[in-house]
């Protein structure tokens, strides 16, 4: 099979890119030539797994604060807005870039949905969605839950996004309603989770392909060690949105002062980590460090719970306590993963002192989450990862390139 052109649409930031990266060079390897479009400055990491990054320009980079927004009293209606808007910024720069060299293939993360199935029928390509976090079917719906979680409609059926939509689909000849926009289902999704991790797991049929988390080589090498090879590691994070909040670091430090743990605090771009000096001895914090370096050694992790994060730690089989209590978005993926007895719930008045350890010390030693962790890892290694997913997506663009076709964008 000749190399073909393949387009990557993804959302900005490093939760959402990471997983591609294996991708990247499994397909890469192949001779496949990779376009990248998202936002943020990924020239240098994405030009060493074989793709060439064309930047988008976010509405976060001008003064969008979704941990604001969640806040008003308008809430939905920003938030939906500020999710069409994004994707308007990446279809517009793909097309720029691209119309004079169209790919043979989209492929596009769940949340840029809208960019990726445009693009598709704009150049009357194929299309793939790829998808880090829970997928949608006829069944299940996460857009639904998400929504849920901040008592807002499902983004469908809202004003803001019809109007929008309603506006936009006729400029790209689709003669759909938004809801039937939205709503339709490639014949091929890749998603990076085991499939028992899945939610109504048995509703998905085989237009669902359950890869397991995927890793670049590069994510895999090890790079930060603890100070002494003895001690025990506990991660500490709030990932990388609603992480504003220098108290909660500041208690997780002082809690752990002068106790046999190491501690990694990982504030994101919300905290500067001088804020919370000076730290105990034992304690170490960075703006931002590689999740996957740590938890090679680490012993517990305490994070929001999101879908990347709980996929790192389940590929070195370390127990979780899932905080939600900043980042109500996070709530469906975390009580899956309690659901699942990965891990424990920490709660707000748990984040004190004494009972800080003893929360973690509980996790430690519960036999159970260790067994069930296992059992999960073992999974999600057996579902081919990166590799799986290439091989998928490249079958699926040779399927799309022979005489008989047979492969399509869902909005076609």
């Amino acid at each position: 099979m000749r190399p073909r052109h393949i387009l990557f649409a993804v959302t900005g930031g490093y939760g959402h890119i990471r997983p591609t990266f294996g991708v990247l060079d499994e397909l890469s390897a192949r001779g496949h030539r990779i376009s990248f479009v998202t936002s943020g400055d990924y020239v240098d990491d994405l030009a060493k797994v074989g793709a060439r990054q064309i930047r988008h320009r976010s509405v976060f980079e001008d003064g969008v604060d979704l941990p604001e927004i969640v806040e008003q009293e308008d809430a939905e209606a920003l938030t939906v807005s500020a999710f069409v808007n994004e994707n308007l910024a990446m279809l517009r720069a793909a097309e720029s870039a691209l119309d004079d060299d169209p790919p043979d293939l989209v492929v596009y993360d769940i949340f840029p949905l809208i960019a990726g199935r445009l693009l598709a029928a704009r150049w009357q390509r194929p299309a793939v969605c790829v998808n880090g976090g829970f997928a949608s079917n006829e069944h299940y719906s996460v857009w639904e839950a998400l929504s849920a979680v901040h008592g807002h409609r499902p983004i469908v059926e809202t004003e803001t996004f019809q109007r929008m939509m309603s506006e936009l689909l006729p400029e790209y000849g689709i003669d759909r309603s938004p809801a039937e926009f939205w709503n339709a289902i490639e014949d091929l999704n890749v998603i990076f989770l085991p499939r028992s991790f899945q939610v109504k797991s048995d509703t998905f049929d085989d237009r669902f392909v359950f890869v397991g988390p995927s890793f670049s080589q590069g994510r895999l090498q090890p790079g930060w060690r603890p100070p002494n090879e003895d001690d025990d590691v506990l991660l500490v994070s709030l990932g990388s949105t609603f992480n504003g909040h220098p108290e909660f670091f500041r208690s997780c430090a002082q809690a752990f002062a002068g106790t046999p743990w190491h501690v990694v605090i990982v504030t994101g771009n919300g905290t500067d980590p001088k804020a919370l000096e000076p730290l105990p001895p034992n304690v170490e914090a960075h703006q931002y460090i590689s999740f996957m370096e740590v938890l090679r050694h680490a012993k517990a992790f305490i994070l929001q719970g999101t879908l990347g994060a709980t996929m790192e730690a389940v590929h070195w089989g370390c127990p979780m306590l899932f905080f939600t209590e900043y980042a109500v978005e996070a709530r469906p993926f975390a009580e899956r993963s309690a659901e699942l007895g990965l891990g424990h719930v920490l709660r707000p008045e748990q984040v004190d002192g004494a009972s800080l350890v003893s929360a973690v010390e509980d996790l430690i030693a519960d036999d159970a989450v260790r067994g069930r962790i296992a059992r999960m890892r073992a999974e999600a290694r057996d579902a081919g990862g990166a590799a799986r997913a290439a091989e998928v997506i490249d079958s699926y663009a040779r399927r799309a390139a022979s005489p008989s076709g047979g492969a399509s964008g869902a909005v076609r």
